[in-house]
This record gives structure tokens, sequence and C-alpha cells, in this order.
């Protein structure tokens, strides 16, 4: 399977008479989108605007945030079994707009109240502390402004939400479809020196199976009671793993984190270089059981010695103490069958770092890399402006929390309830120094 992925940089976005792309710069027709967007009778009301890097504006009720993609050629389509047909995608050719998003706010009447399976929003600044734990402040962010109908279950009004963001990131692509890309990079597991070290990355999912949604989903199904299952990178790349549109806090990561996941492109770029890249591993975890812990870390872990690897790079994807238990059984039954293993996590550590930042352990477990902490307080200074679906007045992140002024300024109790707040995946940068 062999992916072009054709990168088109965006450096100017500003609404104009049609929606097209040229020399850079993106120009939107807003009446456009809002009309596609409205197509669907689920959706009451929609807006757009248009939020810019450095700039005091504060964007609340943030479900979700989606880089614009769309297939030119080869099977399937970006975000298989959602936008189109059940067909397995990461091959054939896909252009990409760098540096901008879509990113949505929305609001619907909810009918789970309370628990995990509650919805949640999160917050992205575009400038000040909170800008320096998130990846949006430094990308163009397009804010898509809807508010569902009432009386839709929690799918339903997942769904809506879903479709109108993939929707609009779509045909913003689709206006590069014509031109000539910035970049054009391949995305290929091709035979490679059978000298260089066997290396698979397992990325762990953690679900839920009594929620509306499990969290994560594969070619539009959410993920419940599965084992392990062996996926080729490229389709995170066309965007066949996506989230539960209903929790919006960092907790999770968006779908924008995992169409750009940067371990899978950074193993896909050392293929054949110093590496020999075999595959991608998804891993359901957050399994409510010590039985079913070690069930799916044998699992995982005879799945990649099967595979031949020498080494597994492994993620975790959740702040759940559940789902780390599960990752710290797949790091012990791997390095037991031989297989060596870095595990990439956040920490929690406390308000100040001087915690334990691990809340389990196995004696495996000998190489691990910290993503930063979720548990810092948040500063979050007054902005100029406020965008965001409804009433902005007063916000609820998740239930049960307090309500937050959004125009003033407050301080949040950590990182997570920033939208991609919690560093999942290893994309961002955060370091520490110690004095």
């Amino acid at each position: 399977m062999k992916l072009e992925m054709a990168t088109f940089n965006v450096n100017n976005v500003r609404f104009g008479e049609r929606t097209r792309y040229q020399g850079g710069a993106l120009e939107v027709n807003k009446d456009e989108l809002i009309q596609l967007v409205l197509e669907d009778k689920r959706i009451l009301s929609a807006a757009v605007e248009i939020v810019y890097p450095g700039e005091k504006t504060r964007v609340v009720k943030v479900r979700d945030a989606v880089e614009p993609r769309v297939k030119v050629s080869g099977p399937g389509c970006v975000f298989p079994g959602i936008l189109g047909p059940v067909e397995t995608v990461g091959e054939g050719k896909t252009h990409r707009l760098s540096g901008v998003t879509v990113m949505l706010s929305a609001e619907y009447e909810p009918t789970v109240l309370s628990g995990t399976g509650a919805q949640s929003s999160g917050i992205v600044d575009m400038w000040g502390p909170a800008a320096q734990l998130i990846p949006f402040s430094s990308t163009t962010n397009i804010v898509l402004m809807i508010e569902l109908a009432g009386g839709l279950s929690e799918m339903e009004a997942h769904t809506a939400m879903q479709l109108a963001e993939f929707k609009v990131g779509r045909r913003l692509a689709e206006a590069t479809v014509s031109q000539v890309p910035d970049e054009l990079e391949n995305f290929e597991i091709f035979t490679a020196d059978p000298a260089l070290p066997r290396v698979v990355y397992i990325a762990a999912a953690s679900l839920t199976w009594h929620n509306p949604h499990s969290g994560v989903a594969y070619y539009g199904l959410p993920i419940r009671e599965s084992l392990p299952t062996f996926i080729h990178p490229n389709e995170f790349l066309d965007g066949a793993i996506t989230k539960d549109m209903r929790i919006g806090n960092g907790s999770r990561p968006t779908t924008w984190s995992w169409m750009s996941s940067a371990v899978v492109v950074e193993l896909l770029r050392q293929h054949g270089k110093t590496l020999n890249f075999l595959g991608v591993i998804l891993q359901r975890t957050r399994f409510e059981t010590e039985f079913g812990k070690e069930v799916t870390a044998a699992c995982a872990s005879q799945m990649a010695r099967l595979l031949g690897a020498d080494g597994v790079i492994s993620t975790r994807i959740s702040t759940s103490g559940n789902n780390f238990m599960d990752m710290m059984f797949t790091v012990q039954a791997c390095e037991r069958k031989g297989v060596k293993t870095v595990f990439v996590t956040p920490e929690w550590g406390g308000k100040y770092g001087d915690e334990m930042p691990l809340v389990y352990y196995v004696p495996e477990a000998t190489a691990m890399i910290s993503t930063g902490s979720f548990e810092r307080d948040v500063l979050m200074p007054r902005p100029d402006r406020v965008v965001g679906v409804g009433d902005c007045e007063s916000v609820q992140l998740y239930a049960g929390d307090k309500f937050y002024a959004p125009a003033g300024e407050f301080t949040l109790p950590a990182s997570f309830c920033l939208l991609d707040g919690v560093d999942c995946l290893g994309g961002m940068n955060l370091t520490c120094e110690q004095y």
C-alpha cells in the first residue's frame, strides 16, 4: 500500500465570495459552508468564524478539530464508513491543507447527565499560558458553530456533529484538487533491509463498553469488546480512526491528532532508513477486570512476537489509571517475550510535579518517555474575544464541574480541560528542567 500525501501550506485564511485555494491563501465562502451543514435537519443553526495564532481569542464549547483532507485517487474516501462506504484506505493520493483546522463548537440537549458517559467540551486559547499546551494555538482555525435540534439520542448527536465537521473539512480540501502541491511525500511499507531493527507501534485506545460511544471508532464503528487489531499505518492518515464527538476535553485525542499521529508519521519516515516498520496494533484497553487486562496484554504482545518485532513503541490514549494498568501489563508481556518496549505516556505528578507520576508500575518498564503532566493548574487570562456556539457568558466543561465565565480571567484545575490538552500521542514538545 502506497499513499501519496500532497501538502498545501496555508498562510492566509479569509472569508470571500467563493471557496478556493491559491498560492498559500485559502478563501472561504461562509454561506456555502453553512448551507452544506444545514442540509442535515438535525442541525438548527450554523455559523463560521476564523481565529488566528497570537490573537487574544478564546474558543469555547469545543468538541473536536480536524485537518481538511480529501482523497483524489485510490480506493475509498477520507473518513471511510462516515463520509462514504467502508473500503480499506491508505493508498492512492490524498490532499491536505496544512496549518489550518476545522474546529467544532457545538451544543445539544444531553440525555446522559453524569458519569464518564456524559458530554464534555474543551477550551482553546490562541495566546497566553494555555496556548503553549495545545497544538491549535499555532494553526489558523475555522470554527464551525452548530446548535442541534432537541430530542436526539447521544449517538444521533455524535453523528450529526461528526458529519458537519468532516463535510466542511472535505469541502475545504477539495479547493486544492486542481492545484500543484507545495510538498509530495510517499508513505509505504516496502521490503526493507532485513538487518534493520523490526519495530511495531501499539496504540492503546482506552474504551468503555457501557457508554453511548466507546470513545474510539475504526471505519466509523465504535470499538467495544475487541482484542488487538493489526492495521496499516496509512489508514491513520486517511481518517480511519475517529473519536467520540461528545467528549471535547483533553482526556481523549482529537480527530486531528489521530490523523496526524506523530509516532506513526515518524516511523513511516524512518522505514527503510533506520528501522523496519511492521505496522500498528490498535489495542483496546481499559478492561474492568484484571483478567481482561491480562488477556489483552497477552494478545498484543503475542501479535508483536508473531510479526517478528525486535521492538515496540507504545502510547496510551486516556488520562485513566485503568488504561495505564493495561499498558503496563502490555509492556511487561512484550518484554517477557523478548520484545524490547518503549512506553510513551502523559503522567500525573500533582499540581507541583512532586507527587508520584505513575499509578502503577512493573519492573520490566525500564524505557519510558513522559509527554508532560496534565494535573497542573492553567491560568486563563482575559481575552479580547470569545468565540463559540450559543450563550458563552458561562460554560461548564464537564458534568459535575463548576461554571466558568470565558470573557474573564480564571484558572483551570488541569490541562485536560483544554482541547488536546493532554499529549497522548506524543505530538507536542513539552520539556522540563531541574535546577
